[in-house]
C-alpha cells in the first residue's frame, strides 16, 4: 500500500499511511519539500521530513470524516469498517471541510472538476435519499463528505444551477431537507443565521427552497469561493481537531457535567487557550466572546467544539463565521437545559446571567471586564435591533420571536435566564 498524498490547498505535504497496530490511526510523512505557507494544524507542527504524533494526525484528519449514523452509512455503503480512519479518508477525503484534500498517488496533478447538472426530480431524489438513509446522499464515486448528523446533500451551485460533485469535485453549498419528524428545524436555523448576518457573525447566504414536494435550506459553504466557474477553497479546523479531541468518540465535543474538567473533552476555557495563541489571540478572544454571548442568548445548546472553527488563512489564523447555529431549546422535541459547553461552570441554561459570561472571559485573561462588558452588551443590542429587523417565516417554532426577547432581556437587566413566562 503507497499511502495518500496529502494536499493543503495544491501544496504536497506528505504521505498519509495506515497504522499497521490501530486502524482508527494514521501517520502522516512530512515531504521533505514541504515549507508551511498556511498552518495546517493547530494540534501538532508538520516539520519538514518528520512524523509528527500519529495520535494528533489522526485525530485531526479524524475529524473531518462523518459522524455516527452518517459515518456508519456511508462506510457500510463503501464496505469499509465505520472505525477504519484509513479506509475512510481514501473513501471520502477528496474533498472534505477546508483546504485539505487526500489523493491517491496515481492521480493526475491535472484534475478536472466533474459534476452531473442537477434539475428539480434528480435533486429532490437526492434529498428523499439522504432522509432515508439518514446520511449524504453519497453517489458512488463520490469521495466528499463533512462531519455532522443531520441529513444533507453536499453541491455546487454555478450560474444559479445546482450540480452534483462527482470523484473528488468540490461543493459549494450544503442542502439540508426537512425532516418530517421535525418540521420546523431547517426554518429555525434558517431564522437563525439570518440574525447572525444582521448581527455581524456571518456573511454567507442560507435559503429555503422546495424541490418538487421536498422543502430545504441551502447554505452557501464560506470555506468556498467561486471565481470564474472554479472553486477555490479556504482552510478550515474546528476545535475538536485542534483540541486534540478522539475522533472516534462524538461526546468528546461536549463537556461534561459529570467530570467538567476531563482534559479529553472540550470546554469554553479550553477553546479559549487554543485562541489565546494564535496571532492576534486578543481579536480571536473577542470574537469568541461574541459568538458565545450570542449562542447563549439564542439558547443553543449544541455549541460544542465540532460547532466552533478556526480559519487559516494566508494572513493568519482567525475565528470562523458562526454556523449551525440553532435556537433548539425552543424546539419542542430538543428542549434540554444543559448547555454543551459550561459558561463560568454553569451547564443549566436558565442559570446563566451576564456576570456568567463576564465572569467566563476574565478567566482567559486576554480581556478586561470592562471590554468584556461592552462586547456583551453590544452584542445583545444588536440581536435585539436584529429580531426587530428580521421578519420570521410563520413556520418557525412557536414562541420562538418571545423566547428571545426574554432571553436577551434578563441578561441585558443582569438577571439569570431562567425559564421564560410566556
Amino acid at each position: 500500500m503507497s499511502g495518500l498524498d496529502l494536499f493543503l490547498h495544491e501544496q504536497f505535504v506528505g504521505t498519509v499511511e495506515p497504522d499497521r497496530r490501530n486502524k482508527s490511526r494514521v501517520s502522516l510523512n512530512v515531504d521533505q519539500g514541504y515549507r508551511e505557507e498556511i498552518r495546517l494544524s493547530e494540534s501538532f507542527t508538520t516539520l519538514t521530513g518528520r512524523r509528527p504524533p500519529v495520535e494528533s494526525v489522526s485525530n485531526f484528519l479524524g475529524g473531518y470524516v462523518p459522524e455516527g449514523n452518517h459515518r456508519e452509512a456511508m462506510a457500510a455503503k463503501r464496505r469499509i469498517d465505520k472505525d477504519d480512519l484509513y479506509a475512510l479518508l481514501r473513501e471520502f477525503g477528496g474533498s472534505i471541510a477546508g483546504a485539505v484534500t487526500l489523493r491517491q498517488p496515481r492521480e493526475t496533478k491535472r484534475h478536472r472538476a466533474d459534476y452531473e447538472p442537477l434539475d428539480d426530480q434528480s435533486l429532490e431524489k437526492k434529498l428523499q435519499r439522504a432522509l432515508v438513509d439518514s446520511d449524504q446522499a453519497i453517489a458512488d464515486d463520490s469521495r466528499s463528505a463533512l462531519p455532522g448528523y443531520q441529513p444533507k446533500v453536499l453541491v455546487g451551485r454555478f450560474d444559479g444551477q445546482w450540480a452534483y460533485p462527482h470523484g473528488r469535485a468540490h461543493s459549494t453549498y450544503i442542502l439540508k431537507p426537512q425532516v418530517p419528524a421535525r418540521p420546523r428545524r431547517i426554518f429555525d436555523e434558517h431564522y437563525s443565521h439570518l440574525l447572525t448576518q444582521h448581527v455581524g457573525l456571518s456573511r454567507y447566504s442560507s435559503e429555503i427552497h422546495q424541490a418538487g414536494h421536498t422543502t430545504y435550506l441551502a447554505i452557501e459553504r464560506f470555506d468556498r469561493t467561486v471565481i470564474n466557474g472554479d472553486v477555490h477553497l479556504h482552510h478550515q479546523e474546528d476545535l475538536a481537531q485542534a483540541l486534540n479531541l478522539d475522533w472516534r468518540d462524538t461526546d468528546t465535543k461536549f463537556q461534561s457535567p459529570q467530570w467538567p474538567d476531563d482534559a479529553k473533552r472540550a470546554a469554553v476555557r479550553r477553546i479559549a487557550e487554543v485562541l489565546g495563541a494564535v496571532p492576534g489571540g486578543v481579536a480571536a478572544h473577542e470574537q469568541w466572546l461574541r459568538q458565545l454571548t450570542f449562542h447563549i442568548a439564542i439558547g443553543n445548546s449544541d455549541a460544542h467544539a465540532k460547532n466552533v472553527a478556526l480559519m487559516h488563512l494566508p494572513k493568519g489564523t482567525e475565528l470562523s463565521q458562526v454556523y449551525d447555529a440553532l435556537p433548539n431549546m425552543f424546539q419542542p422535541d430538543l428542549v434540554k437545559w444543559d448547555l454543551a459547553l459550561a459558561v463560568n461552570g454553569i451547564f443549566d441554561h436558565r442559570r446563566v446571567c451576564t456576570e456568567s459570561i463576564l465572569a467566563e472571559a476574565h478567566s482567559w485573561g486576554m480581556i478586561t471586564m470592562s471590554r468584556a462588558s461592552t462586547l456583551v452588551t453590544e452584542t445583545l443590542i444588536a440581536l435585539h435591533v436584529a429580531i426587530r429587523d428580521v421578519a420570521p417565516t410563520s413556520e418557525i417554532s412557536h414562541g420562538l420571536v418571545e423566547h428571545l426577547h426574554w432571553n436577551i432581556r434578563r441578561l441585558l437587566d443582569g438577571d439569570e435566564i431562567g425559564e421564560p413566562t410566556l
